[in-house]
C-alpha cells in the first residue's frame, strides 16, 4: 500500500523526462537483479522450508546461496558500469547506474527467502513497515523538484541497502549457528539454472519491454507505459505476496503426500486472487482516466489506453501464480514453468519488435498481455494433469453481480461529478453491495471467514 502514497506524489513532482530516465535505468537494474539472483529467491524458500528445523543445515544453505548471489552481483554491477562506454543512453544516466549497482549488490544480503521459508512473516511485516515508512518520509522531504530523479532513485537504493543489512544482521544474531560440513554450491547449480532460465524468460516481458521502448522512442513515451505498468505492478505485489506465503506450506504438504490439503489450499488461493484482481481489472478497464488522474495527475491521461490493455494482467498472472508458483514449483515441476516462459518469451519478443515502432506504449502493453496469457494457458494445462482444479463459481457470480451494479452507478455519475468522487463512489458501492449480498443471498463460507478474521486453514471451503 505504501506506493499508493509515493507514486502519485512522484509522478506529479518529477517531469516526464525524469520519470522516464528512472524507468529506463530501473529496467536494466531489474534485468541484472534477475541474473545475479539466479533463481535463489524461489529456490531458497523451497529449500529452507525442508530444513527449517535443522539450524546447522539452514545456516550452511544461507551462506552458500548468499555468497553465490554476492559474487554474481559484483560481476554484473561491473558489467553495467562498463556498458556506459558502448550505449549512449546509459552513459547519459551514469549517476543512476551507480545507484543501480548499489541496489544490485545490496540485494545479495536481503535473504528474504530465509524468513519466508521459515514462515517468519511477523518479522518480515514489522521490518517492511519500518523501512517503507522511512522511504516514504524521505521521498516526501527530499524530492521537491522536477529533476530530482537522482535523489528519488538514491532514496530507493539506500532503502534496499538498509533492508538487506537489517535482514542479514538479524539472521546472524538470531538464527545462524555452527556447522561442520564444507560449503559447496555444486548441489544447487542444476535447480538454480532451471529457475534462472525461467526468470530470464519472464524478464523479457516484464523488463525488456521497457528497454525496447526506450531504445525505439524517448523517455517521455517510456513514462506513458511505465506509469500504468507501475500501477499494475503495485497491485501484483499483493498477488505475489500470497504466493510466497503458500510455497513453504505446499512444499511441506507435498512431502507428506497430503493431496486433499493441497487441493483445498489451491482453491482458497484462487478465491483470494479473484476477490482482489477481478474488481481491480474491471475498474481499470472502465475508469482508466479517473484512476490515472487520481494517482498521477493530468499529464498521464494519455496512458489510459495502455492501462485498459494492462488491466487484465493482474488477473492472468494471479491465476497463473496459483498453479505455477504455488503448486508446480513446490512439487519440483519447474521445467513446466520453464517451457511456459519460453513460449511467453518468443511471443513477447516478436510482438514488442513488431508493435512498438508503430504503436509505441500501446504496442508494449499488447505484447505484455499476449505473453502473460500464453504463459497462463500452458501452466493451466500442465497443472491440471497433476491436481484437481476447483473454482468457486458461486463466489465468481457474487463478485460479478456486485461489480455490475457499482460500475453502472459509476458510469452514470461520470461527467457530472469530479473524477475522485466518481472513483471513490464506485469503489465504496462495490464493497457495500458485496457485503450486503454476502449476508443476504450468497453467504459464502470463505468470505465469511475473511470478514470475521478466521484462519483460512481452519475449515474447508
Amino acid at each position: 500500500m505504501f506506493p499508493l502514497i509515493t507514486f502519485p506524489y512522484v509522478t506529479r513532482i518529477l517531469s516526464n523526462d525524469s520519470y522516464g530516465r528512472i524507468s529506463f535505468i530501473d529496467a536494466f537494474t531489474g534485468y541484472f537483479l534477475i541474473f545475479s539472483s539466479l533463481g535463489i529467491p524461489y529456490y531458497g524458500v523451497r529449500e529452507i522450508a525442508k530444513v527449517k528445523n535443522d539450524p546447522p543445515r539452514y545456516t550452511k544453505l544461507v551462506i552458500e546461496l548468499a555468497g553465490l548471489q554476492l559474487s554474481l552481483a559484483i560481476i554484473f554491477s561491473a558489467m553495467f558500469l562498463i556498458m556506459q562506454f558502448f550505449i549512449p543512453a546509459i552513459h547519459r544516466n551514469v549517476d543512476l547506474v551507480k545507484i543501480s549497482c548499489l541496489i544490485i549488490i545490496g540485494s545479495a544480503f536481503s535473504i528474504d527467502w530465509f524468513f519466508q521459508g521459515t514462515e517468519n512473516f511477523t518479522y518480515i511485516t514489522s521490518r517492511s513497515l519500518f523501512t517503507k515508512t522511512l522511504n516514504v518520509i524521505s521521498i516526501l522531504i527530499f524530492v521537491k523538484a522536477s529533476d530530482d530523479h537522482y535523489v528519488y532513485y538514491l532514496i530507493s537504493g539506500l532503502t534496499i541497502l538498509i533492508n538487506s543489512s537489517w535482514n542479514f544482521y538479524y539472521f546472524v544474531r538470531k538464527f545462524a549457528t555452527k556447522f561442520d560440513e564444507r560449503l559447496s554450491i555444486k548441489p544447487h547449480i542444476k535447480p538454480l539454472l532451471i529457475l534462472f532460465s525461467i526468470n530470464v524468460s519472464v524478464s523479457v516481458y516484464t523488463v525488456l519491454d521497457t528497454i525496447i521502448l526506450g531504445l525505439f522512442t524517448n523517455p517521455a513515451t517510456v513514462s506513458l507505459y511505465s506509469v500504468p505498468l507501475k500501477l499494475v505492478k503495485m497491485f501484483l505485489m499483493v498477488v505475489s505476496g500470497i504466493g510466497v506465503v503458500m510455497i513453504p506450506r505446499i512444499a511441506s504438504l507435498f512431502v507428506n503426500d497430503d493431496k486433499d490439503a493441497i487441493t483445498n489450499l489451491i482453491k482458497k488461493s484462487f478465491n483470494i486472487i479473484f476477490l482482489l484482481t477481478i474488481p481491480f481489472s474491471v475498474f481499470c478497464m472502465v475508469f482508466p482516466k479517473e484512476i490515472l488522474f487520481v494517482l498521477s495527475g493530468q499529464k498521464y491521461l494519455m496512458s489510459a489506453g495502455a492501462l485498459r490493455v494492462l488491466a487484465l494482467v493482474p488477473l492472468i498472472i494471479g491465476f497463473c501464480s496459483v498453479l505455477g508458483t504455488q503448486f508446480l514449483m513446490p512439487i519440483g515441476q519447474e521445467n513446466k514453468i520453464l517451457h511456459a516462459t519460453i513460449i511467453g518469451l518468443v511471443i513477447s519478443l516478436l510482438l514488442n519488435f513488431l508493435l512498438i515502432p508503430h504503436l509505441k506504449h500501446i504496442g508494449a502493453s499488447i505484447a505484455c498481455l499476449a505473453a502473460e496469457t500464453a504463459v497462463c494457458i500452458y501452466i493451466y494445462f500442465s497443472a491440471r494433469k497433476r491436481t484437481v482444479i476447483q473454482l468457486d463459481y458461486r463466489l465468481l457470480l457474487h463478485i460479478g453481480v456486485s461489480l455490475t451494479i457499482s460500475v453502472l452507478a459509476g458510469v452514470a455519475l461520470r461527467g457530472h461529478l469530479h473524477e475522485i468522487v466518481v472513483l471513490s463512489t464506485s469503489c465504496a458501492s462495490y464493497v457495500i453491495i458485496f457485503i450486503l449480498l454476502q449476508y443476504t443471498i450468497f453467504k459464502n463460507e470463505f468470505v465469511d471467514s475473511l470478514l470475521h478474521f478466521k484462519k483460512l486453514t481452519a475449515s474447508k471451503v
